[in-house]
């Protein structure tokens, strides 16, 4: 579920997307990605993140809270047929083992399905960049910018 205020912003600014780190970041209120959503929410950017995301950064009590709020804030994207066909296709084309790559193969997905132009924002260098490379091939889908921080 997204807010009214990020339905009503969202229209035509294009996603920025957090993975695992960035969004542990903002629940752990760091004050550069505080800085960097609350831009990105100005200028008509959509936050969104896989589903898969919140079980990565899952947190108890206070932080818990917090994460619970964002969640409700951002465009929580379920892993859907088409999530799942593309993260497939990332796999295969990048020939990376769905075992060590899956849930960043499923975030670059949710992504690269995400209303243009996206940024993806992340500290995974060693990960996330070969099967967004991958993602720039495959046919109408839009250009991932990484972000990383």
């Amino acid at each position: 579920m997204v807010s009214k205020r990020l339905k009503a912003t969202g229209k035509g600014g294009g996603t920025l997307v957090l993975d695992a780190r960035s969004l542990s970041r903002q629940v752990d209120g760091d004050t550069g990605m505080r800085a960097r959503i609350k831009a990105a929410e100005l200028n008509g950017r959509r936050v969104a993140l896989s589903a898969l995301t919140p079980l990565e950064v899952r947190r108890s009590e206070q932080a818990g809270r917090r994460l619970a709020f964002l969640l409700a804030r951002f465009d929580v994207r379920p892993v859907d047929k088409a999530v799942l066909h593309t993260a497939g296709r990332l796999l295969g084309t990048t020939g990376l083992d769905g075992h060590e790559y899956l849930v960043d193969a499923v975030v670059v997905a949710t992504t690269a399905l995400c209303l243009p132009p996206v940024r993806l924002v992340t500290s995974d260098c060693s990960h996330i960049p070969t099967p967004t490379a991958a993602a720039r091939e495959l046919p109408q889908q839009p250009e991932i910018g990484l972000i990383t921080v």
